[in-house]
């Protein structure tokens, strides 16, 4: 069945659409590739009888513990008085709720990765290493993907590229990213997802009621069952991952047919993210990263490590910033430092540094790591130079064109 979402304004609440806009992951990391969930192991045949014995209880006490009392989550209380609640605030029968709440059933695997690794030992934790997360996301199927999909949306993505300013090959990327240009983009049930994460994994129920009570407005409106739709473990949908709530504010028609479609629509997706970009300070004209040389010092210095371009060009290069590959920049612009550490296979340490503009801060209010913002936006440098080899190698005697980047409109230039 299709994911539509009609352009027509919704009931939700101004409190449901407070709070994080997207998957708040708990690494820098995409969401992990849900496996099943492994087969109980068979005991020894040399182990005790007495140990098997005394290892079945704990094993059926610690299942216990993390799965719901009550299998069905439409007669538990607590999840009746929620209802009711979502009933009065977005005007949808309580008997529908009711009935489609029903069929969610508690899941251990959202449960499982949502649990943050227990951090007792420091010195067993990895160093930060922007090398490994590259070679992980920056592969060539990502490479070669991009370029397909720029080209098969290409009317799609020069006109967004006109009206909002967001570069096409950084639109191509975060939808790379987040899921192979469709190919992961998550096979939990979203009820089920976030069901669990809101009354049975607490940790931050507040958070997914919120995206609950958008999810189950948007089934309703739509006529789908709340079973119909599958994305991540943490309730994210479609090409770009979207979160319920974020698919309602920053959802975007792209082909002009009145919906917005994340899930089976490219066009939809990439107007979607590009749509949350822009809303995030997307900067037309302006590259997310520009190569610089600094050190701990000045980046210790300048108050370096927010997600917020919260310095000036013109700051960073006064306390010792130097720009490396001849880029310049007014020294007005808003602008941060970010630090890209690194271990290399000879175990060889060492730090790249970038001078940030507001683009790449809108990419961090996606994933507020660095190593993802940094990830996006060389994606999009290597989508873009394989479009420029490969219309190359069509045209041996064209000269390689310069990297294109969104032209401001007259009437910004004269306010500049």
């Amino acid at each position: 069945m299709s994911l539509r979402s009609t352009l027509v304004p919704l009931a939700l609440s101004v409190s449901l659409l407070a709070g994080p806009v997207l998957q708040a992951a708990e690494s820098a990391a995409p969401a992990p590739v849900e496996k099943p969930a492994p087969a109980r192991e068979k005991a020894s045949a040399q182990a005790p009888a007495a140990q098997n014995k005394e290892a079945a209880p704990a094993k059926a006490a610690e299942k216990a513990k993390s799965a719901p009392r009550v299998k069905n989550y439409a007669l538990r209380p607590d999840v009746l008085d929620y209802l009711a609640k979502v009933s009065k605030e977005e005007k949808i029968p309580l008997d529908w709720l009711k009935k489609e709440v029903a069929s969610a059933r508690y899941s251990p695997l959202t449960q499982k990765y949502s649990t943050p690794k227990p951090n007792a030992n420091r010195k067993t934790t990895p160093e930060r290493n922007f090398a490994l997360y590259k070679r992980n996301l920056l592969t060539e199927e990502r490479i070669a993907d991009g370029v397909d999909f720029v080209a098969r949306n290409l009317a799609t993505l020069e006109r967004l590229e006109k009206d909002l300013g967001v570069d096409r090959h950084v639109v191509a990327a975060v939808i790379g990213i987040e899921s192979i240009y469709g190919k992961n983009m998550g096979r939990f049930r979203v009820i089920d997802a976030l069901m669990t994460l809101s009354f049975d994994y607490t940790r931050r129920a507040t958070y997914y009621k919120k995206e609950l009570a958008a999810y189950l407005a948007y089934c309703h409106r739509e006529g789908l069952p709340v079973t119909a739709v599958r994305g991540s473990f943490a309730g994210a949908i479609g090409l770009g991952q979207f979160m319920p709530t974020s698919l309602f504010a920053y959802g975007k028609d792209g082909n002009g047919d009145g919906h917005v479609d994340i899930v089976e629509c490219e066009a939809d997706g990439a107007a979607s993210v590009a749509n949350f970009l822009l809303e995030h300070g997307w900067k037309r004209g302006e590259k997310p990263l520009y190569p610089a040389e600094a050190n701990a010092r000045i980046f210790k210095a300048t108050a370096s490590g927010g997600i917020k371009a919260h310095t000036t060009v013109g700051a960073l290069l006064k306390a010792g910033v130097k720009p490396k590959g001849g880029w310049k920049l007014p020294d007005g612009d808003a602008a941060l430092l970010v630090d890209l550490p690194w271990i290399l296979a000879d175990d060889k340490k060492g730090v790249d540094y970038f001078v940030g503009t507001p683009s790449f801060s809108a990419i961090l209010h996606y994933n507020r790591s660095y190593f993802y913002a940094a990830a996006v936006s060389m994606l999009a440098d290597e989508i873009r130079a394989r479009e420029a080899a490969i219309e190359k190698a069509r045209d041996p005697a064209q000269k390689p064109a310069e990297p294109a980047q969104p032209k401001a409109p007259e009437a910004a230039k004269s306010r500049s």
